[in-house]
């Protein structure tokens, strides 16, 4: 009976061997088209006028505040002194998250790790949400606030990119985050992406 059993297992074993590689094809491929997904819906979802700046605080400590429904499911809040932005960061890329600010594209990465890919719509209001991404240069600075840490970032690339590739979000050897939005402003479903990617340079502890 032992023997039986052990033999089982071994046998259990060995498929969940020559099964993983084919599993961990079938997972990555479903990332992809999720993430191709949330690349395209940027260009058909209805650009929306950003919620009254009063009903929607944008200060460092506005996602701790649990008693504003605006805030639910909130991570940070992102920051570009340059073009006057200063968004809320929520999981995932629905048309609720990003009617609502800018979407954290996989949830699961960390900002001091990996590449974090925060998508955005381009308002109807002029100057709203990622409206002026386009005039950000390299060199210029993006804050990500966070309930425990104040993330520096410099900006090293502008470029424009098909809906298609998503290659921009493969996590690279520093911490990257990678801002994305339809273009050209203005279009009913753009082929392209504005990307823009910046290097952390420093996290402060809060």
């Amino acid at each position: 009976m032992a023997r039986k059993c052990i033999g089982w297992v071994l046998v259990i074993a060995g498929v969940l061997v020559v099964s993983y590689p084919m599993l961990k094809n079938i997972a990555y491929d479903k990332q992809q088209q999720e993430l191709l997904e949330a690349f395209d819906q940027l260009g058909t979802m209805e650009p929306t006028v950003f919620e009254d700046e009063s009903k929607n605080p944008t200060s460092a400590e506005a996602p701790t505040d649990k008693k504003n429904p605006s805030l639910e499911g909130s991570r940070g809040i992102v920051s570009i002194d340059k073009i006057d932005l200063k968004m809320l960061m929520f999981d995932g890329v629905t048309e609720n998250e990003l009617g609502k600010g800018a979407g954290i594209m996989e949830p699961h990465k960390d900002f001091t790790k990996h590449n974090v890919g925060l998508a955005g719509h381009r308002a109807v209001a002029d100057g709203k949400q990622f409206n002026r991404l386009g005039e950000l240069e390299v060199g210029d600075d993006i804050q990500v606030n966070t309930q425990n840490e104040i993330l520096h970032y410099r900006i090293t690339d502008t470029f424009v990119v098909h809906k298609t590739d998503v290659s921009v979000l493969e996590d690279q050897e520093t911490p990257q985050l990678t801002l994305v939005t339809c273009t050209p402003l203005g279009s009913w479903h753009p082929p392209d992406r504005l990307i823009v990617q910046a290097e952390l340079q420093e996290v402060e502890k809060r």
